[in-house]
């Protein structure tokens, strides 16, 4: 129990190093694609799918600017035992649910 408690504070940790680029990108996203779909009236076919898939597509951005602003950023986490495969699959499985959190918020709000 421990251990997973000590991951899942390690991949909060990392994902709080992360998270203004994730969050500018799940901002841009709702406000320039969802909101005028939303304020039209042609979000309700099945926009909210494609969003996330989106959403997604862009992880590999974050993790390529990641590195190159930040190359040194992982051996603390090695010294944690756990590896950069660990750390951004927590990342994109909790910046998934926070995006489809605000996504249906959001929808929520304009339906």
């Amino acid at each position: 129990m421990t251990i997973l408690l000590t991951h899942l504070r390690v991949v909060l940790l990392f994902y709080r190093s992360v998270a203004p680029f994730m969050l500018l990108i799940s901002v841009l996203i709702l406000w320039c694609v969802l909101r005028p779909a939303l304020l039209e009236g042609w979000a309700r076919g099945g926009i909210l799918p494609q969003l996330v898939l989106i959403k997604l597509m862009t992880g590999p951005v974050v993790w390529y600017l990641a590195e190159r602003m930040r190359p040194n950023q992982y051996w603390f986490y090695y010294n944690l035992g756990v590896s950069r495969r660990f750390l951004w699959g927590g990342v994109a499985v909790l910046d998934g649910l926070l995006f489809s959190g605000l996504m249906l918020a959001l929808n929520a709000c304009y339906a």
